[in-house]
């Protein structure tokens, strides 16, 4: 598989990480049915704790921490125990900025996502930026290229290979 690498200057002032959730840097297929109302019904406080992180979610804090911005983007609504999670098992630093679904809200991922996350592309302090959305769900990544030249989409599998490069910038 061949990784294409934005095109634009990468310095930590001018990327933006976007770290999908479920497939992406937590493993969380226990409490996956046949459908949004069973992910719902199995949104337990005790079947999140049985959540599994994935390799990728340490880098969300590395990166903060070297200065690089980061932001997690999920179709998930996040509640207490979501958020529990995230900051005492992943070590997500609360600077850090969740984009989640509205609870009842039933909108496709890839177009809750896409326009979730339009604001990058509209707004003057980010319109310029390497955006990187890394994300398991394809559909998700082609929406939002949709958005710009400088958004790009990347699977779990490639996106270690990706910010190991990106760490070693000074």
């Amino acid at each position: 598989m061949v990784i294409e690498y934005p095109k634009a200057k990468v310095r930590r002032d001018n990327l933006i990480f976007i770290f999908d959730l479920d497939g992406t840097v937590i493993d969380s297929r226990h409490r996956q049915g046949e459908s949004l109302a069973d992910w719902f019904r199995l949104n337990t406080r005790e079947n999140i704790f049985k959540d599994v992180p994935l390799r990728l979610g340490g880098y969300i804090k590395e990166l903060y921490y070297r200065g690089y911005k980061v932001l997690i983007c999920t179709s998930r609504s996040l509640g207490k125990d979501d958020l529990d999670y995230l900051y005492d098992v992943l070590e997500v630093p609360t600077a850090i900025k969740l984009v989640s679904r509205r609870h009842g809200d039933n909108t496709p991922s890839f177009t809750l996502k896409k326009k979730k996350l339009s604001y990058l592309e509209n707004f003057k302090h980010s319109r310029d930026k390497v955006k990187v959305l890394i994300d398991d769900e394809q559909d998700n990544l082609n929406s939002f290229e949709e958005l710009g030249g400088n958004c790009y989409g990347i699977h779990p599998e490639q996106a270690e290979e990706f910010i190991q490069i990106v760490l070693q910038i000074k």
